[in-house]
């Protein structure tokens, strides 16, 4: 069973605090707060608690004051303390350790991760005062009385020595002793500590200088506690943790000496540094660990940095492969691509895996833009080379950002943004693609940042704005359906793009909002038509971005609108691009079959560029088709994309889906998409994206015209 313990979280900030509280308390913790440097030395001296999360910031004193007080302490200087922070400064480190802490937990942190350090420091510990309880008690017997010293030692679970300083020999040992240095008691007697230690201690000092400086203050009565590493004849090595004593001795100055095997206790310390500064899936640095390497460079001096460069990996299609493989491939495909980074870092480089798909290659030896640019176009060729995975061979994108040390100074944190910016622009140009970070990207950084936190107010505030583009049917000459487009009329920047906001609102993760308030705008603006009794045939069509449409709730969401606008369902046709429904085919399929039976139409945007298989055309439960309007600018001037139209017009049509060419510009085109009986279209030619009361207009006077045989309506 899982041992718990009482935890003190010391937190001026309450959203940590409550965090903290909640998160240790599902763990089965007996958990008690504190929110100043005051309040935490009163709680603890009032009731000491096993472990101490310590904010390394708080309003009255900070953690490093706090943590020195409770070491003063006689009843608070055991309790281990974990430090909480967001600052990565190593002098802060330093600092804290120096004032007793045995770790520190950076913010914001991991779940797993903190509760893992909780775990392991509680059992360091519990380990620590079984320890020290054990050795106190055999050294309290020893002190009342000699008579029962032998018998003492000899049952003691660790490694006890006698050292006599005037020879500076050892002259008894137990039976631990014997077998924690690998030699008999004969042997031990008579030698020196430097006789058992290994060359390199954890000091870095030579053995014998602290020999003599540990043994007087022992005799001055100071229990020393220190660590020795052992070595015994056959070479192995046993780190220890040693305690010194002086102990009674009427015939000369004797030492007691205890040695505990810390190897447990240094496997567990290796196992906190694996989960702090290394990526559990594939091995590589984490982000913590990339970023020590990054600091450790920029610490050094100009003439001692070498030239480096960073690069900052992202596997666009990864998502796609893990959804149709499971998991288990997923994961079997990250640890292959971390092998290959591994390699291209060799010797004189680290890769790193920042998690979920991004990875890091940190390369000394590049002190040029081109030369860099040839490394990123090395790491993209070998990246986006067929991976042979569970007998399969597969295939991800990737794109590439890089930052380069500045020779003069460097930021480590400064470097992985320049790096992730870099990305970001390469990411915006598609799959495949390489940016260096130049200094003008910051600038776009923060207009985007801020352009984002405006369509955030935009659309709290309902700055935003609808307009319909009328969709005509060929045969009749009258508006069937308008396609809902969000338009933003910023207050000081004018009409904003959608190319610009809408790729900003999908990757801030605004975009679930914004496409639920135009479902439902478009919606409520249908039924206003309804009462005026205009536009009772038509159709609103409404987009449905990657976000809306793998949101598992939007089924619900769309019922719940049309019941509170009254409108019918099958005047609502909600629109999925080609691309977005082979992301996941399956789950396209079981969410329009969830449309179809709400009696909800649904439509494929932009046909003919996400590459489907007509077999899952043939089982999505459709009923429109839109040509994309890349294929009808050319189809004046370009056969292939006349004959595509054309095939599509004819596929649809042997389906029974209804087809509909958008962009249409000229007549010409408007000419050729008649002859091909192509069913609807919309276009410039015919009217733009317009208000509410201009769509209005336009449907009333286009019902005006009496539909006659052969007679043109355009």
């Amino acid at each position: 069973m899982q041992l718990t313990g009482n935890i003190l979280v010391v937190d001026d900030t309450m959203t940590t605090l409550m965090m903290l509280l909640a998160l240790l308390s599902t763990q089965g913790f007996q958990v008690s707060s504190a929110q100043s440097g005051a309040e935490a030395l009163d709680l603890a001296q009032k009731q000491p608690p096993d472990l101490i999360l310590l904010d390394f910031s708080l309003p009255d004193m900070d953690g490093v004051a706090v943590c020195r007080e409770l070491k003063l302490n006689a009843r608070t200087r055991d309790i281990p303390v974990l430090f909480l922070s967001s600052i990565s400064d190593a002098d802060i480190r330093v600092e804290g350790f120096a004032a007793g802490a045995v770790d520190f937990i950076a913010k914001p942190f991991e779940r797993s991760e903190l509760l893992a350090r909780v775990n392991t420091h509680l059992d360091l510990s519990r380990l620590k005062q079984r320890l020290s309880k054990l050795v106190e008690e055999k050294t309290e017997s020893l002190r009342l009385s000699e008579q029962r010293f032998r018998a003492l030692i000899e049952q003691a679970p660790e490694a006890i020595m006698v050292f006599d300083k005037d020879t500076g020999r050892f002259v008894d040992a137990n039976r631990q002793a014997e077998l924690l240095t690998g030699r008999p008691l004969q042997t031990l007697i008579g030698l020196t500590p430097g006789d058992l230690y290994s060359a390199e201690q954890p000091d870095g000092l030579p053995a014998m200088e602290t020999v003599r400086m540990h043994a007087a203050r022992a005799m001055q009565g100071e229990v020393q506690v220190f660590e020795r590493v052992i070595q015994r004849p056959n070479g192995e090595t046993v780190p220890c943790e040693v305690r010194l004593s002086k102990l009674p001795s009427e015939t000369g100055h004797l030492l007691r000496v205890s040695y505990i095997d810390i190897s447990s206790r240094m496997a567990a310390q290796e196992k906190i540094n694996r989960l702090a500064y290394f990526d559990n899936l594939t091995g590589l640095h984490n982000h913590s660990g990339l970023l020590e390497q990054l600091n450790a460079l920029c610490a050094l001096s100009d003439e001692e940095r070498p030239p480096f460069a960073l690069l900052l990996i992202d596997l666009g299609d990864f998502k796609y492969i893990n959804d149709v493989y499971g998991n288990r491939i997923g994961d079997l495909l990250l640890s292959c691509v971390a092998d290959r980074l591994r390699q291209l870092a060799g010797n004189t480089g680290h890769a790193g895996r920042l998690g979920g798909v991004e990875f890091v290659l940190l390369q000394t030896g590049i002190a040029t833009a081109k030369a860099a640019q040839a490394l990123a176009s090395q790491v993209l060729d070998t990246i986006t080379a067929p991976f042979a995975v569970d007998e399969m061979m597969l295939s991800i994108a990737a794109n590439i950002g890089v930052s380069l040390g500045a020779p003069h100074g460097c930021n480590g944190q400064e470097l992985l943004r320049d790096a992730d910016m870099a990305l970001y622009q390469a990411k915006q140009r598609g799959t495949r693609h390489i940016e260096l970070y130049q200094a003008e990207m910051g600038q776009q950084m923060r207009e985007r940042i801020e352009l984002e936190k405006e369509l955030r107010h935009a659309i709290e505030k309902g700055q935003l704005a609808l307009h319909y583009q009328p969709q005509i049917e060929l045969a009749s000459g009258q508006v069937v359906g308008v396609e809902a487009l969000v338009r933003w009329q910023h207050p000081k920047k004018g009409m904003i793009s959608p190319g610009q906001f809408i790729p900003i609102a999908e990757q801030s993760g605004l975009i679930l909002p914004l496409g639920r308030w135009v479902l439902r705008e478009a919606c409520q603006q249908l039924r206003r038509w309804h009462d005026k009794g205009c536009g009772l045939d038509i159709k609103m069509a409404v987009n449905l971005s990657v976000a809306q449409f793998t949101d598992q709730e939007l089924p619900e969401f769309v019922a719940e609108v049309l019941k509170e606008t009254g409108i019918a369902p099958a005047s609502l046709e909600l629109e999925i691009t080609e691309s977005c429904t082979m992301l996941s085919p399956q789950q396209s399929i079981r969410m329009m079959q969830q449309f179809r039976a709400m009696g909800v139409h649904s439509s494929i945007d932009d046909f003919g560029t996400g590459h489907s298989s007509l077999s899952y055309l043939t089982r999505f439960p459709v009923d429109t088709l839109k040509i994309d309007q890349s294929f009808i600018r050319n189809i004046a001037s370009d056969e292939k994309d006349t004959a595509l139209c054309d095939t599509i017009a004819y596929l649809a049509h042997r389906m029974d889906l209804r087809v509909v060419a958008e962009g249409v510009e000229t007549k010409e085109q408007l000419t050729f998409l008649t002859s091909i009986q192509v069913d609807v279209v919309q276009g410039y030619l015919l009217s733009k994206p317009v208000p509410a009361a201009d769509a209005e207009a336009f449907i009333v006077q286009r019902a005006s015209l009496n539909p006659q045989a052969g007679v043109e309506y355009f």
